[in-house]
């Protein structure tokens, strides 16, 4: 904190220096914007910036208001130098991508595209060649500027309140996820840091499958915008009652879900329906008034969730084997298994299958390790060596990692980027260079971003818990299936993970 009142004195932000527009570089993190999503072009921010009607509107004016009047930067557009000496973008990204698009009319995404085009033969091009933008010391000083003014002390517009919150998931990323030290850069409470990283675990709960595959297209949208109602899901969540009735328990910054996931799926899906719309059965929204004013009818008229263990009445119990002598038994039971006619459907994509794949796919690589891996986990019973399966998941991405460089020849050049021998670098560390330069299929790319996003269950963190942590509470089969049916697309990639 010492260093950023120091830099407070100096009041870096009320000096404007001249850079080029096309130089500036967006800032793929920023806490408006969708973390899954991989954001590398104009057009791709710029669609990103539009997702949201409301947003979309509020973008167009701003196109035709920087057209008809020029640019006028009264609040500072504030820049820092990153590792690759370019500028990022702290704050002003929207106002950025607006002079971009106007700029490069053609690098508009379609649905305004047209609207570009025609604003941009109203302004001389020349004219927001150059703006003037404040440039921060450090990332850690933009970071600081950002902290005023989106706080709550502030009067300035605030971002919504999952965007201050993932911010704030970001700054305890950074540093190493050292509580005190979030404490000190953010300014915020010990409580209130805990707060946000509980419930933006819990909003992501919300895209996994078993929830998304009770709504309607509409409502997945919904869902998958980072626009979601997080003070609904605070009042909600932060009720004893729920948390009592769903099995959830809360430990430090850790949401444990001690319930049949089925049955908390099926109430939490529930519960977001009755929130997106007031055209439902008890004929109103939920929000923060209804949940206060008729929190026991709500409760009450959501399915109730049972806990783990206990079996949904629709759902079909699976009955445990009897208990073999060696894993022989079980292989060959996985073997006369393999040849019903039906076992390819019946295992692709079913969590409950009984491996993480199967023979009916396979992987394109030269190593010998990486196959063989590949192999025993066609036939490693994930119910029965779930602490195997979910430390090989984590080795067996790494590999892939290496393999896909190294076949590549990207060693040297990753090396070059991060100063460092190839052997010092770190899975993350990989990751972030291959993402987006590197790798350029967009789904491959949404996998990097979630497992680099600590906030999502199925992170590397969760990974690197298997291995050098002692928490055993994301080990369950269907969790650790989940988790390679989110990595396959970027296994895809890596290792042509192909279905035969």
């Amino acid at each position: 904190m010492g260093d950023l009142m120091s830099n407070e004195n100096t009041k870096w932000w009320e000096n404007r220096v001249l850079r080029s527009v096309d130089n500036l570089k967006l800032w793929n993190e920023n806490p408006r914007l969708d973390p899954s999503s991989k954001l590398v072009t104009v057009r791709d921010y710029a669609e990103e910036l539009i997702s949201d009607p409301s947003d979309k509107q509020n973008f167009i004016i701003l196109l035709k208001s920087i057209a008809k009047r020029g640019f006028v930067s009264f609040d500072p557009v504030v820049v820092w130098k990153d590792d690759d000496e370019r500028f990022a973008v702290a704050e002003g990204n929207r106002r950025v991508t607006a002079l971009k698009l106007l700029r490069s009319p053609e690098k508009a995404p379609m649905p305004i595209r047209k609207l570009v085009v025609s604003l941009a033969r109203q302004i001389d091009r020349d004219d927001i060649e150059k703006i003037k933008v404040s440039l921060a010391p450090s990332f850690e000083d933009a970071r600081w500027y950002i902290l005023q003014r989106h706080s709550t002390a502030t009067n300035q517009i605030r971002w919504q309140r999952l965007q201050q919150q993932r911010f704030i998931i970001n700054v305890y990323d950074s540093v190493g996820q050292d509580l005190e030290e979030t404490i000190a850069i953010t300014g915020f409470k010990r409580a209130a840091i805990l707060d946000s990283l509980r419930y933006v675990k819990i909003r992501d709960m919300a895209t996994r499958p078993g929830v998304t595959a009770h709504l309607t297209e509409d409502e997945k949208e919904k869902v998958y915008s980072h626009r979601i109602n997080m003070t609904v899901i605070e009042r909600w969540f932060g009720n004893s009652q729920v948390r009592e009735a769903w099995h959830i328990k809360f430990s430090d910054s850790e949401v444990n879900i001690d319930a049949n996931l089925s049955s908390f799926y099926k109430a939490y899906a529930e519960f977001l329906k009755l929130t997106f719309s007031k055209d439902n059965e008890l004929g109103y929204s939920v929000n923060t008034r209804t949940i206060d004013s008729k929190f026991q009818e709500i409760f009450e008229y959501l399915p109730k969730v049972k806990p783990k263990g206990e079996e949904e009445e629709d759902e079909a119990p699976v009955a445990d084997e009897q208990e073999k002598s060696d894993n022989d038994k079980e292989s060959e039971q996985q073997q006369s298994d393999d040849e019903k006619p039906d076992k390819k459907d019946r295992l692709k994509g079913n969590p409950k299958r009984g491996q993480f794949t199967d023979k009916y796919h396979t992987i394109n690589s030269k190593s010998y390790k990486l196959n063989a891996l590949f192999d025993e986990l066609g036939r490693l019973p994930v119910k029965r060596y779930s602490n195997v399966a979910a430390a090989s998941l984590r080795i067996f991405l790494e590999l892939s990692v290496d393999d896909f460089i190294k076949s590549n020849d990207f060693t040297g050049e990753v090396a070059r980027r991060l100063k460092k021998g190839y052997h010092e670098v770190t899975l993350q560390q990989k990751l972030n260079v291959l993402r987006g330069e590197f790798i350029d299929d967009r789904e491959a790319n949404k996998v990097i971003g979630q497992l680099l996003n600590n906030s999502n269950d199925y992170s590397l963190n969760t990974l690197n818990e298997y291995i050098h942590g002692t928490k055993v509470h994301k080990v369950e089969p269907q969790f650790l299936n989940r988790f390679w049916d989110m990595l396959s697309p970027l296994l895809e990639v890596l290792v042509e993970l192909r279905e035969i």
